[in-house]
């Protein structure tokens, strides 16, 4: 009679105990024991491959993970699979392959089957799937073929991956870098430059700031699947927050550097990073800015859809004072330098915005000139939100035009400030 889930979880606490004691001779034999069972949790086998790696059996170790990741990809979680083909090549870097057919696993067609893949699509072909269940264990990838056919889902939509192509996918994943980490190790701290961006394979991490006191608050606590760092891997902004592990952790470390490489030779990449960063980050500073906060998020992801950037280098005029514009950006990375021109005294820099900040909102609501000139001050790419563009939104929501006429209202009134200062300066 097979174990019910109860047997199974009795098992596993036993196995444990036996782990945390060292004794992993005993740990592998009773996971083992429900190993057929990893079908539907693959904690099972990467378990099993954990133990054997204690033991000194990385074959059987990679073995074990390998049906882990067959497993998982099955599931939908490339994240996870990704983790433990990152353990896989540290036991043995000749394992190449296994970034490649995860890539072909998870981008065949956008479909899986429920449960284990079949039998000529996994890491392991030729072994113990293929071959007949015991009595009373759960039926083999190969029995559940005709059955994976008649009943096909679709993956699981995982940000960023699953809009890249098999070639893509291998390309990003032989550039992952993959890090354990043991409670209350940082992955990073506030104010040091960012380039890379992180996701969560498993555990747990919280993101703390310091409050005006100089305190640290957990703002937030990161689980499994989730991504962060994104903000500084666009813009090469310092991190605005700590990330600090709290349990016995997993990440993935995508580097900036690595991903320009990749999109030297893969063009692509660059469209589909471009649409995660207006996913990721615009649709957040549009949520927290004051233009924008009416909107629900549908509308939000209405106008994010319409997006597109563009590159100005350093020194170039963005938008000049006095000429009309139907254009507002948003600074992707760089920094913009804000002036004006008067006859008698001359630029007068107003400010330099950075990362994240608007400009150029007044064009959005009126015909009216710009009251100031937009100079990249660095090389600075920018995103571009058109008055054609959001012109039912602002028809729907008339308190976006009234936010508008408000900023139109504080602009002229830092212009004239900040002549009246230039003027008291000269005295």
């Amino acid at each position: 009679m097979a174990p019910d889930i109860g047997d199974i979880n009795a098992i596993k606490d036993k196995a444990e105990g036996w782990f945390s004691k060292g004794k992993f001779k005993e740990a592998v034999e009773a996971y083992e024991s429900i190993r057929p069972y990893s079908s539907k949790d693959p904690r099972i086998a990467l378990r099993i491959g954990d133990i054997y790696r204690k033991l000194g059996k990385n074959d059987d170790a990679v073995d074990a993970y390998k049906q882990a990741i067959n497993i998982f990809i099955s599931q939908g979680f490339v994240t996870k699979a990704i983790g433990v083909c990152k353990i896989i090549m540290d036991i043995d870097p000749s394992q190449s392959a296994v970034q490649k057919k995860i890539a072909e696993l998870y981008t065949k067609k956008g479909i899986v089957a429920e449960g284990e893949k079949p039998a000529p699509e996994s890491l392991n072909r030729g072994k113990a799937e293929t071959s007949k269940p015991a009595a009373g264990q759960p039926p083999s990838a190969h029995s559940t073929a005709k059955a994976a056919e008649e009943q096909q889902v679709k993956f699981p939509r995982t940000p960023l991956f699953s809009d890249l192509t098999r070639d893509e996918l291998i390309a990003v994943i032989g550039r992952v870098k993959h890090q354990m980490l043991s409670p209350g190790v940082f992955v990073f701290q506030e104010g040091e430059k960012g380039d890379s961006i992180y996701i969560v394979v498993s555990g747990t991490l919280d993101i703390i700031a310091r409050d005006k006191k100089g305190n640290n608050v957990v703002l937030a606590t990161l689980k499994e699947g989730e991504f962060f760092g994104e903000f500084g891997f666009f813009s090469n902004a310092k991190r605005e927050a700590s990330v600090r592990a709290t349990s016995p952790a997993s990440i993935l470390e995508i580097v900036k550097s690595d991903i320009d490489e990749i999109i030297a030779k893969h063009k692509r990449v660059a469209q589909v990073l471009f649409d995660f960063y207006k996913e990721r980050v615009v649709d957040r500073l549009m949520a927290i800015s004051s233009i924008f906060e009416p909107l629900t998020p549908a509308d939000r992801k209405a106008i994010l859809a319409r997006l597109t950037s563009k590159k100005f280098e350093q020194g170039v005029n963005i938008v000049n004072q006095g000429e009309i514009g139907d254009t507002m950006y948003l600074i992707k990375e760089g920094k913009v330098k804000v002036w004006v021109d008067d006859p008698n005294k001359g630029r007068i820099v107003m400010t330099v915005l950075e990362e994240g900040d608007f400009f150029g909102e007044i064009a959005l609501a009126t015909a009216k000139p710009r009251v100031a000139s937009c100079t990249a001050a660095t090389n600075t790419e920018l995103v571009l939100f058109s008055r054609p563009m959001i012109k039912d939104i602002l028809a729907k929501y008339p308190d976006i035009k009234k936010i508008l006429e408000d900023v139109i209202k504080a602009r002229v009134a830092d212009v004239i400030k900040a002549k009246e200062l230039q003027t008291a300066a000269l005295i």
